[in-house]
């Protein structure tokens, strides 16, 4: 399985301070050892800006932002996507006609789906509103 990492869940997979965390830790062990089926990791330049983001600014941890931006980008399980000038402009409109999902989702959104992604692991509704599986 092909699955998509939105920033909720890789905040709280890597801030241990985070209600989510150990629901999410759990999941990410079980995609490791094989209990959940996993052919690759996915993860767009929007994605990876939120979650160093994110964990910099909202949560104040530098130390871990850095450590989260070098195992994503050193992951070998990882691929990445990258919101070329198509992408955008397709995210735009569906941005335009969406009322309630950030930008950067429907950028997501339209990555998975030029993609043929299907899973995302995700803590955020909207992308089961969008017509996503969602994982957990």
């Amino acid at each position: 399985m092909k699955v998509f990492l939105d920033t909720s869940a890789l905040v709280s997979y890597y801030n241990e301070d985070d209600d989510l965390h150990e629901n999410a830790s759990e999941v990410m062990s079980r995609f490791l050892s094989g209990q959940l089926p996993l052919t690759n990791f996915f993860i767009s330049d929007y994605v990876f800006d939120e979650t160093v983001t994110v964990l910099e600014r909202v949560i104040g941890k530098h130390d871990l932002a850095i450590r989260v931006g070098e195992a994503l980008r050193s992951s070998p399980r990882t691929t990445w996507m990258r919101v070329d000038e198509p992408t955008f402009e397709a995210s735009w409109k569906l941005f335009g006609d969406t009322r309630d999902a950030s930008f950067t989702d429907c950028t997501s959104f339209v990555l998975m789906k030029s993609r043929g992604l299907q899973a995302a692991f995700t803590f955020d509704r909207h992308f089961k509103k969008a017509g996503f599986r969602t994982i957990p």
